[in-house]
């Protein structure tokens, strides 16, 4: 008994370290493309008015850092293997379980983050000709050829 808890807790230990490990560039950071001075400083707030040329739906890549599911899922699924068998094929079981629980937990994660990573890129010609491209969360009914504000690098519809 007292083993087969020292392989439980090794293996979480071991899935948290290697999920420390994983990649957390962003390589799809949106970037300001505008011709327009960037707006990120807090002085700044409206920049004018104009129309939506174009709306972009962009996705963000994944950090790979999905830790949380991945953990939960290893004591779970460590849990669950532990009440198999008994002996050495228990102790097979609760690890075999630890690890299937890590892979379930870590892509269950995963898909319910990819919802939440869209981002759109919305670019207007604003009143001076000038183009401005805003990468926001949520675009609500803003379409293309809408007259809009931009202000704080967010998009709105003109009132």
């Amino acid at each position: 008994m007292k083993s087969t808890q020292v392989i439980l807790v090794g293996a979480v230990t071991a899935t948290m370290l290697l999920g420390g490990c994983a990649n957390s560039s962003n390589h799809a950071a949106p970037t300001n493309t505008s011709s327009w001075p960037s707006t990120s400083s807090p002085s700044s707030n409206f920049i004018g008015y104009g129309v939506v040329e174009d709306i972009e739906t962009i996705k963000t890549s994944d950090d790979g850092n999905n830790i949380t599911g991945a953990v939960i899922g290893g004591v779970v699924g460590g849990l669950l293997g532990h009440q198999v068998g008994s002996g050495r094929g228990q102790t097979a079981a609760t690890v075999t379980g630890a690890v299937g629980g890590v892979v379930a937990g870590r892509e269950i994660e995963k898909r319910s983050k990819a919802a939440s990573q869209e981002k759109y890129r919305v670019r207007v010609r604003l009143s001076n000709g000038t183009i401005q491209t805003v990468t926001q969360s949520s675009v609500n009914d803003i379409k293309t050829g809408d007259r809009v504000r931009v202000d704080n690098d967010r998009v709105s519809r003109a009132d």
